[in-house]
């Protein structure tokens, strides 16, 4: 990651990311407590396809785009890109699971990072906090699988 600083600088709009869904303003205060504020340059790479890394990121300024290798057609295929507002890394978070996709920085970027050290804190600190982020991650899983199958059934 590049530097990481405070968050008062951040312009995030929390209210149109589904993690925070079931927030209201003194969560995200509470979130905005433990997560970071990093800088990555455009094409930089986040994370690597098969790294195992739980990292849950908001996207505050930039584009980001998630990538994934193809066997036999010889190119990676941009899966979705992410725009300032959008999450991502909810499907690793809990564990250090191998990630399916690269995610790549096309425009320089501000990201929020919950890394999870600062998960662990904040569910032991506001456990009622914690639930809601895990019930808005839960949401964001959800949009994301019917995405999925709606672009999954226009290839057919």
């Amino acid at each position: 990651m590049a530097e990481a600083g405070n968050l008062q600088g951040a312009d995030f709009d929390w209210r149109s990311s589904p993690l925070f869904n079931f927030c209201e303003s003194s969560d995200w205060e509470l979130f905005r407590g433990y997560a970071e504020l990093c800088d990555k340059s455009a094409g930089s790479e986040v994370w690597c396809e098969g790294e195992s890394l739980n990292l849950l990121i908001c996207v505050v300024t930039g584009s980001l785009e998630a990538v994934k290798k193809t066997p036999g057609w010889g190119k990676p295929i941009i899966l979705v890109e992410f725009m300032p507002g959008a999450t991502v890394g909810e499907l690793v978070f809990d564990e250090a699971k191998e990630h399916s996709t690269t995610l790549k920085v096309v425009e320089d970027a501000q990201l929020l990072i919950l890394r999870p050290q600062a998960a662990a804190s904040l569910l032991s600190d506001f456990p009622e906090t914690s639930a809601k982020l895990w019930r808005g991650a839960a949401l964001l899983q959800q949009l994301r699988l019917r995405q999925a199958n709606y672009r999954l059934a226009t290839l057919f």
